[in-house]
């Protein structure tokens, strides 16, 4: 029975010897059996879009088009989070770096306007 009598004693011991041999020499997993990892191709038209480069290139864009600084730092800003936040580098590359191109730009025409006011010479009143 299970009140652990006589004929219980030596069951028990067999599977604690297999537990123990199994603990003592290490991983009981069968290499034989074993699958090596194989990454899934994904393609582009399945990739859904990143939508922290999409608002970097639409702010980039309003930032390159209005001069307006604080469109253009905050391109820039998800333009840097897309780049740290790919999910898949090998597809969303070109449209992070595309982001961070028009992210760049409209901060540098929106400070070569404030450059170029600098070195201006007075109005004449």
């Amino acid at each position: 029975g299970l009140q652990g009598g006589a004929e219980s004693e030596p069951v028990h011991r067999a599977a604690m010897a297999a537990v123990w041999k199994h603990t003592i020499q290490g991983d009981p997993r069968r290499e034989d059996l074993v699958q090596p990892y194989k990454r899934v191709p994904v393609k582009e038209e399945d990739q859904d879009p990143d939508f922290r480069a999409l608002a970097s290139l639409g702010l980039g864009m309003a930032g390159l088009f209005t001069k307006n600084q604080y469109f253009s730092w905050g391109a820039l800003f998800s333009a840097v989070s897309a780049l740290c936040c790919m999910e898949h580098p090998e597809v969303n590359m070109k449209q992070a770096t595309t982001a961070l191109m028009f992210s760049l730009s409209g901060v540098a025409s929106s400070y070569i306007r404030i450059y170029q006011m600098r070195g201006a010479p007075p109005k004449a009143e």
